[in-house]
């Protein structure tokens, strides 16, 4: 039934799956009255879709009052051959399961439909619903009439027939169309954001209660259905092992030699086989592990020694229809690391490793990429973004730090952008602007070129050309319709204005060499700030080659001016982590901004140290190493910042996580009440440590 299929608080409103729904009823009173029309129409994101529709009156079981007929035009003769409500409703909650319902005042329908799947002793808890009257008015405190006829004029929406439920439900569908891109101008963008954004109005939600729409029948109120949180989706949960395994399992007698199995073995490329007992089940497991003992002992002789020796019992089984996560807590607990899938009497059916549940979990994230490459429209590059948050879920819940998260993440970032830029090119010689005058390459800066990004990462790209200045028409056609798709996919403008968009970061060769020179001639404030996005620099589209030679340009002009290196030195120093007085975090609003003071910091000194030395290298991570073997950072010192820089990202993104199923948009700042005392002590500790680590290095990097 619905509401048990909803789709994620992080799923983008760009690309939700929904369904607009009105109905005509016998009157007002949500426990006593009864349908007369269900009108309902799909929607992708604000796309109205042709298909699936329902456009059916229904037969209430009662007369339907004179004083209904005249406002809907329904009387008892258009019914009487009509279907009762018991017989469409399954069919109707098919249709509304994974979607998400939209109407004006849809919290009546819903409790209309809620009590009439009672009467039918249908079982049905409502799906989630965004009401547009909640969303106008918030968005606009001065709108008075919340109506269906005054927002269809405020938006421009025509109403064909008022009244009918399949053309008011087009209309509430036309509504929500209109309303996605004001919701983008305020920062709404997913499902739970609009949830929360709607629910501001709470005066709407007092009379709803006032009038009745939240109870259930019986007169209790409706709990409300808790979005799951954004692990639940990830792939252990909803993968079992018959999906999985391999299959046929191999195997081998248990007087096969030592030597025969690690042949099978390398030529399978399997790190178990089964030994073969004498009933359906096996009688033993020989693993790497178990071929690694026994070849180095000296009295042992593979070519003699049967299998069945140096075999591990017992053999750990569960059946196929075992969840994934059930399975890797099973080989966590037993310390094993390959698990034999069996039937009900034991026989062997197939094997599953910890490295096929890694193996697939990348599937599932090669599938967000496959689906960021086939994209061909904003709605299709916003339905892979929204898949971010899942994917990131799923490798959290397998155990991957926030920095081999981030790394993902940023690949993805990157691809959509480049995706973006791709389908800008394909638009604007449709438009009739031609090809592009001359070669050209996008690149992603800051957090996105480090590989660094989490889940609150907006736009920062720029663009280079071979044309002359003359060319800048098309490439700011370009850099201005990249920019609005990215947008609309969900990846935000860059506050600061750091996109191809901009005339400032775009430009020729020339241009671009000129640019930087002055950033470090200068070497103003807001020079800094260019310098610390642009060296994060990686070529996401286009010709790769004039990316990677204006890096590398780029990175020798700066070591070839320690003056500019020393100020940005001083500048990174400058920073202070969010620690009070006591040693406490300093936290407002109970948040503490781990972004802002603990990440920048932490990143500015790589990025300076790699400057210093002349590395190449964009992550984080790889420009300590390259600093420290420069000797310009212990080995120690610097093993302790990539755990510190580690730690800090896997923070961030749990909370992000946490935030994005409460409809939350996600930041850089984590609540500090979530962490336990240990990890509260364990946080300070490390900001104490990046505080003493920017005093240290502020004369080491300047000298």
């Amino acid at each position: 039934m619905p509401g048990t299929d909803r789709p994620p608080s992080h799923a983008a409103l760009a690309a939700l799956s929904a369904i607009a729904l009105d109905l005509e009823t016998t009157g007002l009173d949500v426990a006593n009255d009864r349908i007369v029309q269900i009108g309902a129409v799909a929607m992708r994101g604000p796309m109205v879709l042709s298909e699936p529709r329902v456009n059916t009156r229904i037969n209430p079981g009662v007369a339907i009052p004179a004083a209904s007929t005249r406002i809907h035009g329904i009387a008892d003769p258009d019914v009487a051959g009509a279907p009762c409500f018991a017989e469409v409703i399954r069919s109707l909650a098919n249709m509304l399961s994974g979607r998400v319902v939209i109407g004006q005042n849809i919290r009546f329908d819903l409790a209309m439909m809620r009590h009439e799947a009672a009467r039918a002793g249908v079982s049905w808890r409502d799906p989630p619903a965004l009401d547009v009257a909640h969303l106008a008015g918030t968005l606009d405190r001065g709108l008075v009439d919340l109506g269906l006829e005054s927002l269809a004029y405020r938006f421009g929406v025509t109403i064909e027939a008022r009244h009918d439920a399949l053309s008011d439900s087009l209309a509430a569908a036309e509504i929500f169309a209109a309303l996605v891109p004001r919701l983008r101008e305020v920062d709404v963008r997913t499902l739970g954001e609009a949830e929360a954004f709607a629910a501001r109005r709470t005066d709407l939600a007092a009379r709803e209660v006032e009038a009745g729409w939240h109870t259930l029948p019986g007169g209790s109120p409706q709990a409300p259905l808790q979005p799951p949180l954004a692990r639940i989706d990830s792939f252990l949960y909803q993968r079992r092992l018959d999906e999985v395994m391999s299959t046929p399992p191999r195997s081998i007698p248990p007087e096969g030699t030592i030597r025969e199995a690690a042949r099978i073995m390398a030529e399978q490329r399997i790190g178990a086989l089964l030994v073969r007992g004498v009933e359906s089940s096996p009688a033993g497991i020989v693993t790497e592990r178990d071929l690694l003992v026994a070849a180095t002992d000296p009295r042992i002789d593979p070519d003699a020694t049967p299998v069945s020796s140096a075999m591990s019992t017992p053999v750990y089984a569960m059946s196929g229809d075992e969840m994934l996560y059930r399975a890797l807590g099973r080989m966590d607990r037993l310390g094993v690391r390959h698990l034999c899938v069996a039937d009900a009497a034991g026989a062997a059916l197939g094997m599953v490793s910890q490295r096929d549940l890694l193996h697939h979990r990348a599937r599932a994230a090669a599938e967000l990429g496959d689906a960021v490459a086939c994209a061909d429209d904003a709605a299709a590059l916003a339905a892979a973004h929204s898949r971010l948050p899942e994917v990131a879920a799923g490798l959290v819940a397998e155990g991957l730090d926030g920095d081999a998260v981030a790394r993902v993440i940023s690949n993805e970032i990157r691809a959509l952008t480049g995706r973006a830029a791709s389908i800008a090119v394909e638009r604007l010689e449709r438009q009739g602007l031609g090809p592009a005058p001359a070669p050209w390459c996008v690149l992603v800066l800051g957090s996105g070129g480090r590989g660094e990004s989490l889940l609150s990462a907006d736009q920062d790209n720029a663009l280079v050309h071979t044309g002359s200045d003359d060319d800048d028409s098309w490439f700011s056609a370009l850099g201005s319709l990249m920019a609005d798709l990215l947008d609309e996919a969900g990846v935000r403008r860059c506050q600061g204005g750091i996109m191809a968009s901009n005339p400032q970061w775009r430009g020729t060769v020339t241009n671009w060499r000129e640019r930087v020179a002055n950033w470090l001639r200068r070497s103003t404030p807001e020079d800094l700030l260019h310098v610390d996005i642009f060296y994060d620099l990686v070529p996401a589209a286009g010709t790769v080659q004039l990316g990677r030679e204006l890096h590398q340009t780029a990175i020798e002009a700066a070591e070839r001016t320690p003056a500019f290196i020393g100020l940005l030195a001083e500048s990174v120093a400058a920073m202070s982590p969010p620690i009070g007085l006591f040693g406490r975090l300093r936290a407002v609003d109970g948040r503490v901004d781990l972004k802002i003071g603990g990440l920048l910091p932490l990143v500015g000194i790589a990025r300076t140290l790699s400057l210093r030395v002349g590395s190449g290298a964009r992550s984080t991570p790889e420009r300590i190493q390259d600093a420290s073997a420069a000797g310009r950072v212990s080995s120690s010192d610097a093993e302790t910042l990539v755990r510190i820089h580690r730690s800090l990202l896997s923070m961030i993104l749990a909370q992000q996580l946490e935030d994005l199923s409460a409809g939350v948009s996600p930041s850089g700042r984590i609540e500090v009440g979530r962490l336990s005392r240990s990890d509260q002590r364990s946080l300070v500790r490390d900001l104490h440590v990046l505080d003493d680590t920017l005093e240290v290095l502020r004369s080491s990097i300047a000298g």
